[in-house]
């Protein structure tokens, strides 16, 4: 039997996984959190726990329960000194922010084959191995499907 395809989770796809406004984003973002390959680092638990405690005001104890549930539903990578380097190179060649890259770094060290996230450049590929992949953002297809218009009378510029 094949391993799971390996996803990586930025933390603001974590944020929304305790939406209480945004049901959609909510139950994609926890889907995700469920795969069987979902991957985070020890940067993204931090930055979770962050936005919840101070962007968010959610209670210590709360924020110890979520990040808690969070780290017993994906596996959890420590940034390593490698991990740095290598985000030092990813910032050098994409032009990206210092812990951007490092979250691409640690993507890349748990040889996942794409970052979800939010705040990154969708459908950036990286090294030729990570594609980074908003996971709220409408496909043009989805577009297509949901806003398709039929005219019920014609219109008088059109000559009917």
């Amino acid at each position: 039997m094949a391993s799971p395809e390996r996803v990586f989770l930025d933390s603001n796809v974590l944020v929304y996984a305790y939406s209480f406004t945004d049901v959609p984003r909510r139950e994609r973002a926890r889907a995700l959190a469920d795969l069987p390959g979902a991957v985070i680092s020890t940067q993204v638990l931090s930055e979770f726990a962050n936005v919840l405690a101070r962007k968010f005001a959610v209670a210590d104890d709360e924020v110890r329960n979520r990040v808690a549930e969070v780290a017993a539903r994906c596996h959890v990578i420590a940034i390593t000194p490698a991990i740095v380097l290598d985000a030092l190179r990813v910032r050098a060649r994409y032009r990206l922010g210092f812990y951007d890259s490092q979250i691409i770094a640690a993507a890349l060290a748990a040889t996942a084959s794409v970052l979800y996230s939010e705040d990154l450049h969708d459908g950036l590929l990286v090294d030729g191995k990570l594609r980074i992949v908003s996971p709220f953002q409408m496909r043009a297809e989805q577009r297509r499907k949901g806003y398709r218009v039929r005219l019920r009378t014609p219109r008088p510029d059109r000559g009917h």
